[in-house]
C-alpha cells in the first residue's frame, strides 16, 4: 500500500489508546480510507482488514468537530515489522523485490528501507479484496517474488 499523494487528514498525535482530535470541516475527509502519515484507516478498510487479521488491536482515533455536531471515526493501523525475508528496494525507498526463505509470512506486515522509508506489504488477496470494494485514499504497487 502506498499513500496518497494529496488528502490527509489533521495529523493525529502518536500514542497508545483511543485518541479525540479536534477538527473543522470534517465532510472533505469522509472519503478517505487510508491515511498514512497517521497510520489510520476508514471503518470499511478496516472491516476488511480483520477478515485477515482478526486479532489485530485496532485503536480508534475520534476527530471531532463541536461546531457542526460531526464526527468521524477512524482506527490506528501499524502491522508489525516483519525481517525474516530479503528485499531490494527503488531509488525512492518502495520495495520493488521480495524473497521468504519460507512461506509464513503473515498476510499484512511492515517493511522499512535502508533509507526509512515504511512500507506495508499486502498479499495478492487482500489487495484484489480491497480494489473490488472501491476503498479510496491508497494504490497498490506489484512487488515481485
Amino acid at each position: 500500500m502506498e499513500p496518497p499523494e494529496n488528502m490527509q487528514l489533521p495529523a493525529a498525535p502518536k500514542g497508545e489508546g483511543a485518541q479525540v482530535v479536534q477538527a473543522s470541516d470534517l465532510g472533505k475527509f469522509s472519503d478517505i480510507d487510508y491515511d498514512s502519515r497517521s497510520s489510520l484507516v476508514s471503518d470499511r478498510l478496516k472491516l476488511l482488514l480483520e477478515r485477515y487479521m482478526p486479532k489485530y488491536d485496532f485503536q480508534p482515533v475520534v476527530y471531532l468537530d463541536c461546531a457542526n455536531g460531526e464526527q468521524l471515526v477512524f482506527w490506528r493501523f501499524s502491522p508489525a515489522l516483519y525481517e525474516d525475508c530479503s528485499a531490494d528496494f527503488r531509488n525512492d525507498g518502495i520495495v520493488s523485490h521480495i524473497s521468504f526463505p519460507n512461506n509464513n509470512a503473515p498476510i499484512v506486515f511492515t517493511m522499512r528501507s535502508p533509507k526509512g522509508i515504511r512500507s506495508i506489504l499486502v498479499r495478492m488477496a487482500v489487495a484484489e479484496s480491497t480494489l473490488r470494494r472501491s476503498i479510496l485514499g491508497l494504490s497498490f504497487t506489484q512487488v515481485s517474488d
